[in-house]
């Protein structure tokens, strides 16, 4: 299916930091403008905007007269942007409880069904695809743009690694008991327990990354 992008520079944006997230292109790999330039069909001027813009979020690395590389991951970093976004996301679901209408409760009960389906086929991609869509669809009825893009930034940032869903296939069950817990929760209203289930979710999660990142 065809992507539409406002600008070539989005466009070239987009395509590259894709490939960085999925892993398509390696931490540590070095990318030469000429060879993105002829692969893209693009001239070398909007992918050096892609290229600085990568850069200022801390994806690709510029050194001057060396070349440009993929960043590689840095797991006390990974840690720590993984706590700010848990106290993030805590603060949306708290803000988020009270505006949650059926519409919203609707879709989040058929992600959750989608997500079965997933981990019955032990399908890691879609379950993190999707596990992703159930929490920023509840984040968006806070209703707070700049918090909304915090989260979703740094979400990116951590996805880069991989999904927790594959490390620890034990987690995907206990995210979809806990996902109709949260469902519960916010049909009661119930912002404190909300909280708590998210937190935990996000606790869990990290535990799991920590093993992998610092595992001998």
């Amino acid at each position: 299916m065809a992507i539409n992008f406002k600008t070539k520079n989005e466009a070239v944006y987009e395509l590259l930091k894709q490939e960085i997230l999925k892993g398509e292109i390696k931490p540590g790999e070095k990318i030469v403008i000429s060879d993105l330039s002829k692969r893209f069909g693009f001239s070398e001027i909007p992918i050096r905007e892609a290229i600085r813009r990568l850069e200022s979020e801390g994806f690709l690395i510029v050194k001057p007269h060396v070349g440009i590389e993929v960043s590689k991951i840095n797991p006390d970093e990974i840690i720590e942007l993984y706590l700010i976004r848990t106290e993030l996301e805590c603060l949306a679901a708290n803000l988020a409880t009270p505006n949650i209408i059926q519409e919203d409760l609707n879709c989040l009960i058929q992600i959750n069904r989608e997500m079965e389906l997933a981990f019955q086929k032990g399908n890691c991609e879609a379950l993190t695809s999707l596990n992703k869509n159930f929490h920023l669809r509840i984040y968006q009825a806070a209703r707070r743009q700049h918090l909304y893009k915090l989260i979703v930034e740094l979400w990116e940032k951590i996805n880069w690694i991989r999904s927790v869903f594959s490390l620890t296939p034990q987690i995907a069950l206990d995210s979809l008991k806990e996902h109709n817990q949260i469902i519960e929760a916010l049909k009661r209203r119930d912002a404190e327990l909300v909280v708590k289930l998210t937190r935990q979710q996000k606790q869990n999660s990290l535990k799991v990354i920590s093993e992998h990142l610092f595992k001998s």
